[in-house]
């Protein structure tokens, strides 16, 4: 291995030598804390360690062993999101007690030539701080252990340089509360929230505006109150304010061009009293309570379950995945049919069963349809089918539980298990028509791989869909 010299020094011995009288201090050397940073990764240890690297293709990731270190408790076997420098996340684990050795596996994304890039590393004695940073430009590698007995740990990769400032070219919102961001060409970011403002920044590095920007139109009903875009010096900086109640939070980057954000209800918060609920799904209707302008009507789609609450669970499957897909799904056949479609949820939160009516008391939806998958205890695995429940002693409600229960059973060849009134709050306790689906049985072993079926989903949202509009054409709304 050759390693990148400086002044004739190899750079080895220069890191070790600016940490000798630190690691005299302590003959321990601990990782207290680790956070992103604009420029890599800032590691609090009160000393520079040795790093041992590899890089390992399949899967494609970087191992760093930082030797003779110990990792607070608290810390082992904690992931990082990173989803930028070609870095997806970063896991941390105390790899080895005698000697101590933690371990930084980095997941890389194979996609991304910024995964090639060589890392560097930079101890600050004055403030306890290991800097770990990608090298754009030179050559420089992190500190190795130079034991020739050792094993074969490989070197990364020479860089892979971006030329040019990267252009920010678009942004968009979509219907289920995907905020993107598109460049001309691959590009490294961070993020930050401002807890004080609730404005959530996102800084590209190395990058300008496009003269020909384009924005994302934010109705009246948006979750987002405005977006504003910044060149500061050679970096761009987006800052997303969000009404009360929301938040933004970043998702898998599937491309290096692009930023993908997530904005959604903040499940910590109380649902806001004073603001419109969830994305409108046609910026043509900036008012659902205006009767002249809700065209076909408005649908209210409730995904059961979410975050920490997984709902019913079976067969490696949880409720909570699969009735979402299903909820998206139904969300876009409605939109296909002229209707307006409120969303309760469109990623993996949890909300509570109020807040999810109030949503849809306050945009005075048509219909309301709540979404899930059932279970039973084991040693009941034979039993499968389909349940659609409306509120008891509601007839409109029986009504629309008939018609989409129909449609059901004759779309997807679900076993009939019959429409029933039952008392589930958010039945009960809505003014509008209301119903809640029983899409099926995941402790059904054939029930279960279909709920997991992307087909089979989309079949059941169509026939939930259909059954609706059979529901609102008949009653002349």
């Amino acid at each position: 291995m050759t390693v990148a010299t400086s002044y004739g020094i190899p750079v080895l011995e220069q890191l070790q030598a600016q940490s000798l009288n630190t690691a005299n201090q302590s003959d321990a050397i601990k990782l207290k804390n680790i956070r992103p940073a604009t420029n890599g990764l800032m590691l609090n240890m009160n000393a520079n360690p040795q790093i041992r690297i590899q890089r390992e293709d399949n899967p494609s990731r970087l191992i760093l062993d930082l030797q003779n270190t110990s990792l607070a408790k608290e810390l082992h076997q904690a992931n990082l999101p990173i989803n930028r420098f070609g870095v997806k996340q970063v896991r941390v684990a105390q790899f080895q007690n005698s000697p101590e050795i933690t371990r930084l596996v980095f997941d890389l994304d194979s996609n991304d030539p910024n995964s090639k890039i060589t890392w560097k590393s930079q101890y600050i004695a004055a403030t306890n701080t290991l800097l770990l940073s990608p090298e754009n430009q030179v050559a420089q590698a992190i500190p190795i252990d130079s034991n020739p007995t050792s094993p074969g740990p490989t070197p990364i990769n020479p860089p892979s340089t971006i030329s040019s400032h990267a252009v920010i070219e678009r942004l968009s919102f979509s219907s289920t509360g995907q905020l993107l961001i598109f460049a001309n060409q691959p590009f490294n970011y961070q993020t930050r929230l401002d807890r004080t403002s609730g404005i959530f920044n996102v800084i590209v590095a190395n990058a300008k505006i496009s003269s020909n920007l384009q924005r994302p139109s934010l109705t009246a009903n948006s979750p987002i109150e405005r977006i504003r875009l910044s060149q500061v010096g050679s970096s761009v900086e987006i800052a997303i304010k969000t009404i009360a109640g929301w938040q933004v939070r970043e998702t898998q980057r599937f491309t290096n061009q692009q930023i993908q954000l997530q904005v959604s209800l903040n499940s910590n918060s109380p649902f806001p009293n004073n603001q419109n609920p969830l994305p409108n799904n046609n910026p043509s209707i900036p008012n659902p309570q205006n009767t002249g302008d809700r065209r076909r009507g408005v649908i209210f789609v409730d995904a059961g379950h979410g975050g920490n609450d997984p709902g019913a669970v079976g067969n490696g499957i949880q409720e909570k995945d699969v009735v979402l897909p299903i909820s998206l799904k139904l969300g876009q056949a409605l939109q296909s049919m002229g209707y307006t479609v409120y969303y309760t949820r469109t990623n993996d939160v949890e909300i509570d069963l109020e807040p999810r009516v109030a949503a849809a008391e306050r945009i005075n939806a048509d219909v309301f349809v709540s979404v899930h998958a059932n279970s039973l205890a084991p040693g009941n695995s034979g039993i499968s089918g389909v349940e659609t429940y409306h509120s008891r002693n509601s007839t409109i409600g029986r009504e629309l539980a008939s018609y989409v229960h129909s449609q059901i059973i004759s779309g997807t060849g679900a076993n009939d298990r019959s429409v029933r009134g039952a008392g589930f709050y958010v039945i009960a306790k809505t003014s509008m028509p209301a119903i809640l689906v029983e899409t099926g049985y995941v402790t059904n072993p054939t029930e279960a791989r279909n709920l997991n079926s992307p087909d089979y989903q989309k079949r059941m949202a169509d026939a939930i869909a259909r059954g609706i509009d059979q529901f609102m054409r008949v009653r002349g709304r």
